[in-house]
């Protein structure tokens, strides 16, 4: 919330009594242009608005209100964008995992620190090899980047997210949560791996090959 409308609400909540109430009218007045910015109205707009509501205590009211909802909207702006970021730093670093057997291995200390964008929301690794999308609650994960710790170290599995370091660890288990907010770690695909076998052949009993081998 900006400035003025941190003094607008103080304003309005020291003198929102029938005594005194007269007086908000006046101050959203004489701080008319720097208001209308801060509600992302014009100047017209706005004096019309504040005109229109002829009651103190109604106006009082509305503008409480308005308040709110730009307080909410901007809140939400400012969660998109974090969000967006987000997304984009975890498609960065899946691209950057690595398959080790049935494992893939993770960049845990760039996830924690660029990934995250709520307690409330899910880290989720899709891959080809597990059946579901592994979603991680992201509360534990802001508990982990509080440690500050750079020896981290984790892989995912389809049991779950497992985070190492020098003195512990802790594996993180799948949850369901379909109202979750969701930053996705796309994970590549295991690469496939090539050796020369020797194998009969309808025209050929001595043919040589390569033969491709999934990882």
């Amino acid at each position: 919330m900006s400035t003025a409308l941190k003094h607008l609400q103080n304003f309005i909540r020291a003198k929102n009594t029938d005594d005194e109430r007269g007086e908000i009218r006046a101050y959203v007045k004489e701080h008319a242009a720097e208001l209308a910015e801060a509600f992302g109205v014009s100047l017209r707009s706005f004096v019309s608005g504040v005109d229109f509501v002829g009651d103190d205590a109604k106006l009082a009211e509305r503008l409480v209100a308005e308040i709110k909802r730009s307080r909410e909207t901007k809140r939400a702006a400012h969660r998109t964008a974090r969000a967006g970021t987000a997304q984009a730093s975890a498609d960065v670093l899946g691209a950057a995992s690595y398959w080790d057997r049935d494992r893939a291995v993770v960049d845990i200390v760039s996830l924690v620190a660029s990934t995250l964008t709520s307690p409330r929301d899910l880290l989720v690794f899709e891959a080809r090899r597990f059946d579901t999308p592994v979603a991680i609650p992201m509360a534990p994960l802001f508990d982990l980047a509080r440690l500050e710790r750079a020896d981290f170290s984790a892989f995912v599995d389809a049991e779950g997210l497992h985070v190492r370091w020098a003195t512990g660890g802790l594996n993180l288990l799948p949850v369901i949560d379909d109202h979750a907010e969701r930053v996705i770690v796309h994970l590549p695909p295991r690469q496939v791996a090539w050796r020369d076998v020797t194998e009969p052949a309808p025209d050929n009993d001595n043919a040589h090959g390569l033969q491709a081998v999934a990882q």
